[in-house]
């Protein structure tokens, strides 16, 4: 972008015959001359202005965005160490959990082999007792046939 530097006159290179019965046109185009000329000043002033403005305020951003991404460092550094102390720690869980329940599946296994040694006794003496009633029972079907 190119500025053009300040002029607080006009340049005098414009000189205008007043005639009789005119009304000043050299005055007024004078005049025209320096409203546009610092009108031109002022919008360059302006956009100046305008310019640092944007400039700070974009430094500012920056700045922030700085903090905002060493924050989210901080933070994001502060979770890693809490998720490394946690695994440690539901690690540590797990293995208690699992040795209970290896623990627990053990003593179920003795109580279904201890029932199913119950259960082969119960078996055997009611297998015993069908065969020694079998036995009766064929004992007097062969005096009643006699």
């Amino acid at each position: 972008m190119v500025f053009r530097k300040k002029t607080k006159k006009a340049p005098e290179t414009f000189h205008f015959e007043e005639r009789e019965g005119t009304t000043g046109w050299g005055e007024e185009m004078r005049n025209l001359t320096h409203e546009i000329l610092n009108s031109f000043d002022a919008r360059v002033t302006g956009v100046k202005a305008l310019k640092h403005a944007t400039a700070a305020m974009l430094k500012g951003f920056r700045d922030e965005m700085k903090n905002v991404q060493l924050e989210l460092r901080r933070k994001a550094a502060v979770l890693k160490r809490f998720l490394s102390n946690a695994e440690a720690s539901r690690m540590k869980d797990f293995r208690a959990m699992h040795q209970g329940i290896r623990a627990r599946q053990e003593e179920r296994n003795g109580q279904v082999a201890g029932m199913l040694g119950g259960f082969q006794r119960d078996r055997e003496a009611a297998a015993s007792h069908w065969q020694s009633m079998a036995a009766a029972l064929a004992k007097k079907r062969a005096s009643l046939a006699r």
